[in-house]
């Protein structure tokens, strides 16, 4: 995915003194490899990937063809001077599949697809589970994910290990890993307040009521650091209010499992991370947003915005006029809490809603496709700490009403199963260009109420939408312990997290303008939010060369015949949905000398060749640019093998105790 680079290699496995059926080959994260997918010429038996310090960092080991009884394992990962990277930094998840009944959208496709990350072992309980061994249809690939965390006191260098494929298919592949000099932050600067339903994990675990008391609190609170680990906030990290319609309240039991994901003490992979908004929970009276706020300033959570859900979608989940009576009662009880409601300054105006203090619209309203209502960029119209949102207007409602639905929308960010990788992974991207604080989602356990997630996702007219976890059950995945199950596309929205921090440390190293050229190249506009791998690794590799140019920490020129190619711009993935994105990339303070012309992008090694762009994209100086494909013209990601780069709602809170989710906020 991110910085993700294939050397291309011999690709044809042996088994032990026979000729196996089945071919091993590696492909970036940032693409879904479906069970029908082939081997694609060129394709590579080796990975090479780059990441800052406390960064993830994946790719993929595909098993193509007949093979029973698959295993794979890894040691670790080590730089030759005392310095590994192990345990639950390094994890093995085997991709499971689920069926997509319809299209999602005018780009979805209905079929097989892969989303449920199985772990080998996991990474909450650290116990074994049932990812391998497994079995790979004749003429059919399946697919293991390899999940790198570069630990924040990782020595910067370059890292090798062997990761051994065993059973019915026997190779080695071997795995390079370039930690830059420098890091991201454990807590994420892009602000997220995702939702999940007072009893989404319950309803999961089969306790639809919540009723097994501190067994269903543990759970809840390991949902919440599996989001957490991904830089998403659940910003309702308790299930019920702590406060009474009295002004009494009990604060014991959220401090007990909420708590140490607001302190900083919970046992995240990323040390010390903090959630970045949470909502009160409850009515908005002067009563329960005034003990909110003060026991949240008594424990000194000042770190997390704090703020009062007013209203999701008016008039689909409240009336206008209910609207001012809220914001007054918050006001009464802390006259600096936050008012959120999920809508437009110009709705807000022509109902009379003055009060409201953070405005969170619709990406599709923030600048619609030409022709529509929000044709152009909207921005100027929210205050500077606006957030937004994604909804089913992403690829058509279905059984939303007020003049939502619609079908055969394209081209947006998506959270669909059925989607490309890179559309997952956008909005991240364009809430940097747009200058948005913070990504709102309304729910991610949607599809634990009415069906059985592990094989029918349906929601609002797609698959996928609302449902990033997976009930990971002892009688589905083995192990001891229930918990979470990550999505792909939450893998995918971390991805989008933390080139969101690239992008940010750019910026605040006066590189803002570099920053958003490079952009705005591989996502140019709200819906035209499909790229390549390989645009993705070339943005990244630009970034990471201006931010290690603006800390002095430059190496050498990559010599000649390490570079790839000048991407183009276009492309169709394995996902779905084909690349329309072209940009003119900023040109960092370093001047290079652009490699020779052997091809090692992802775009080369794992994809059906890009079209011409229509416009012709310009190169860097650092020979890299900013869509994807391949050709013979500059460097690409191969420069991320070289040491240290060698350059450079349900988000919604409830009213109400229902069990259900309601429709809003699509």
């Amino acid at each position: 995915m991110k910085s993700f680079t294939l050397t291309l290699a011999a690709l044809l496995a042996t088994a032990a003194g026979s000729v196996s059926a089945a071919t091993v080959w590696v492909a970036p994260a940032a693409q879904k490899i479906r069970p029908a997918v082939q081997i694609p010429q060129g394709a590579a038996a080796t990975a090479k990937i780059a990441a800052a310090k406390n960064e993830f960092e994946s790719f993929q080991v595909v098993v193509t063809g007949a093979a029973s009884g698959v295993s794979m394992s890894i040691e670790g990962l080590n730089d030759g001077a005392g310095h590994t990277i192990a345990g639950r930094d390094l994890v093995l998840y085997r991709e499971a599949l689920i069926n997509v009944a319809s299209p999602t959208g005018g780009d979805g496709a209905a079929g097989i697809w892969p989303d449920a990350l199985i772990p080998d072992v996991d990474p909450i309980a650290g116990e074994k589970r049932n990812a391998f061994p497994f079995d790979v249809p004749a003429g059919e690939s399946r697919t293991v994910l390899v999940d790198v965390h570069a630990p924040l006191a990782t020595p910067a260098g370059t890292y090798t290990g062997v990761l051994h494929v065993t059973g019915g298919v026997t190779q080695d592949v071997s795995v390079t890993l370039t930690v830059w000099d420098f890091e991201i932050p454990s807590t994420s600067t892009l602000r997220t307040a995702f939702g999940m339903a007072w009893n989404g994990p319950c309803a999961g675990h089969g306790d639809t009521g919540c009723n097994g008391g501190a067994a269903d609190l543990a759970l809840r609170a390991r949902y919440v650091q599996a989001a957490l680990d991904n830089h998403v906030s659940i910003h309702q990290p308790y299930y019920t209010a702590t406060v009474d319609g009295s002004g009494n309240a009990n604060w014991g039991a959220f401090d007990q499992y909420a708590g140490p994901f607001l302190d900083g003490t919970a046992n995240t992979r990323l040390p010390g991370a903090k959630l970045t908004s949470v909502s009160v929970n409850g009515p908005s009276t002067a009563a329960q947003v005034g003990n909110w706020s003060a026991h949240f300033k008594a424990k000194g959570w000042t770190s997390t915005t704090l703020f009062d859900y007013v209203c999701d979608e008016p008039p689909l989940t409240c009336q206008w006029s209910d609207i001012n009576p809220r914001i007054a009662a918050a006001r009464q009880g802390d006259a600096s809490m936050p008012t959120l409601v999920t809508t437009t300054t110009a709705q807000a105006q022509s109902n009379g809603i003055p009060g409201i203090d953070l405005f969170v619209p619709v990406l599709n309203f923030v600048e619609g496709k030409p022709g529509t209502q929000f044709a152009g960029n909207q921005r100027s119209k929210y205050a500077a700490n606006a957030w937004w949102y994604q909804s089913c207007m992403s690829f058509g409602c279905s059984g939303v009403g007020g003049g939502l639905d619609g079908s055969g929308e394209k081209g947006w960010p998506t959270m669909a199963i059925d989607a490309d990788a890179t559309r997952n992974r956008a909005m991240e991207w364009l809430s940097f260009s747009y200058d948005l604080q913070g990504e709102l989602y309304y729910e991610t356990t949607m599809s634990f109420f009415n069906n059985d997630p592990w094989y029918n996702q349906t929601a609002f007219g797609g698959t996928g939408d609302g449902t990033l976890f997976y009930p990971g059950t002892v009688a589905k995945i083995g192990g001891t312990t229930e918990i979470p199950v990550e999505s792909l596309r939450l893998k995918h929205i971390r991805d989008g997290m933390e080139d969101y921090e690239l992008l940010n440390l750019a910026k605040s190293l006066g590189l803002g303008t570099q920053a958003l050229a490079i952009a705005q190249g591989v996502y140019p506009k709200t819906y035209l939010a499909t790229t390549t791998p390989a645009a993705l690794d070339s943005a990244r590799a630009e970034l990471a060369a201006l931010i290690l140019h603006a800390l002095g920490k430059d190496v050498q020129t990559p010599p000649a015949g390490t570079g790839g190619g000048t991407p183009t711009g276009g492309g169709t993935s394995t996902g779905g949905g084909t690349s329309t994105g072209t940009g003119t990339p900023a040109t960092p303070p370093v001047t290079t000398t652009p490699p020779a012309t052997t091809c090692t992008t992802t775009a080369c090694s794992a994809e059906t060749p890009a079209a011409p762009a229509t416009n012709p994209v310009k190169v860097s100086a650092l020979g890299g640019s900013q869509a994807g494909g391949c050709s013979s013209s500059g460097a690409q990601t191969a420069w991320l093998g070289i040491p240290l780069l060698a350059m450079f709602m349900l988000a919604r809170r409830r009213k109400s105790s229902s069990l259900l989710p309601t429709s809003g906020q699509r």
